[in-house]
């Protein structure tokens, strides 16, 4: 990107990066989630002059990595705090691949439709073209050829052959066995190629026994707890929360669902996820909490009343976190339930000091509760003689 000019002496934009092609740099960072090393992957790591400067960059490398590369997966971001993974995630489980392909398809559409969202994936990733070897059993038979013949001379073909090791003082290297034009071999190649029989120890033409069919294949199959699944994924614009589009994209999975085939289902992940793990962690031991502070106050103020008094004052607090969240457009998440939880041990605080204060000043220093004073306008009101007179002049 072009450097912004600030005052008239420093610039400010991207100071260096360093750059991995095909493989994933060493972990640098506690929210850094390593991919899988492939020949189709790249990481840079991009150093900049300031914190300040950060979100302008985003943007702008974001924007130009949307115009210009539309179909490939480009992720611009800070890096994470103490934490990794997609904003929101969609798994869909099931068996029959061709159907649990095409659900992941029809989700990132959807998915994509959404305002907010942006580099929409999935961990299959796009089909690829294979070569299958469709072996004729009854040619293959007659010629002696077996599977693991026609296995054995392809891999010779293609890359190699392991037929043994070189030791050479302490490093061990392979010798492999393969064809001396494997790096211009072409399909026609491949089909004229021989299979050495193991059996006889003569050659016979592939295209003897088997014929290579091209066909589309998934690239990657994943599963999750043991089944099989897609992940749908995607990240967030700036100004949209994962609540947001978790809300919408949830609303047609709960419509689409039903008619779904018998054995697939879906679940959440993500930040919805993360969200309802740990306020279940929190929820679960919430009943003992409120139990031992009940038992605390008990013994604290030896009074029912005084504790019930100080109970009834916590929903109090609700009433500005509502208004907080309302006012800055904020989603009731898991720092927000955490805020209730902290701002209620501080109302608590408050009346025990509240309370201890007034025994103080009626033990210690005798004051009497406080009597409302009579208003001027209920004085005025009242007839003449049940007026009180005024005080004595000194």
């Amino acid at each position: 990107m072009e450097n912004l000019k600030v005052g008239e002496n420093r610039e400010k934009g991207i100071v260096d990066w360093s750059s991995y092609i095909g493989e994933v740099p060493e972990s640098y960072d506690l929210g850094y989630d390593a991919d899988e090393p492939n020949s189709f992957y790249a990481h840079i790591l991009v150093n900049t002059t300031s914190g300040d400067d950060n979100a302008a960059i985003i943007q702008d490398q974001d924007s130009f990595c949307f115009d210009n590369f539309p179909n490939a997966d480009i992720r611009v971001s800070l890096l994470a705090q103490g934490g990794g993974g997609t904003p929101v995630e969609i798994r869909i489980f099931g068996e029959n691949q061709e159907v649990l392909y095409d659900l992941g398809a029809e989700t990132k559409n959807v998915l994509s439709q959404i305002p907010g969202t942006k580099n929409v994936m999935d961990d299959w990733g796009p089909k690829l073209l294979k070569f299958v070897i469709d072996i004729d059993s009854s040619k293959a038979q007659k010629s002696g050829v077996t599977n693991e013949d026609i296995a054995v001379s392809l891999k010779t073909v293609l890359s190699g052959f392991k037929a043994g090791t070189y030791r050479e003082e302490q490093d061990s290297l392979a010798i492999l066995m393969r064809s001396g034009k494997f790096e211009e071999l072409t399909l026609q190649d491949l089909e004229n190629a021989n299979v050495f029989v193991q059996s006889s120890g003569k050659p016979v033409p592939l295209s003897q026994v088997a014929e290579i069919v091209p066909q589309w294949g998934y690239a990657k199959i994943m599963h999750y707890d043991l089944a099989r699944t897609i992940t749908v994924t995607c990240y967030l614009q700036e100004g949209y929360t994962a609540s947001e589009v978790t809300d919408r994209i949830k609303q047609w999975l709960d419509e689409q669902s039903p008619e779904w085939p018998t054995g697939f289902r879906y679940e959440l992940g993500g930040d919805a996820e993360n969200t309802q793990e740990n306020m279940s962690a929190v929820i679960k031991y919430l009943p003992l909490s409120g139990c031992i502070i009940l038992l605390l106050l008990i013994i604290q103020f030896n009074s029912m009343r005084k504790t019930f008094m100080v109970i009834t004052t916590i929903p109090l607090g609700i009433i500005g976190v509502v208004v907080g969240l309302v006012v800055f457009n904020s989603y009731f998440g898991f720092m927000a339930f955490l805020g209730v939880i902290s701002l209620a041990g501080i109302v608590i605080n408050n009346a025990i000091v509240l309370i201890d204060r007034i025994d103080i000043e009626k033990t210690e220093f005798n004051k009497p509760p406080a009597r409302p004073s009579p208003t001027p306008a209920s004085n005025a009101s009242a007839p003449f003689f049940l007026r009180p007179s005024p005080p004595p002049s000194a």
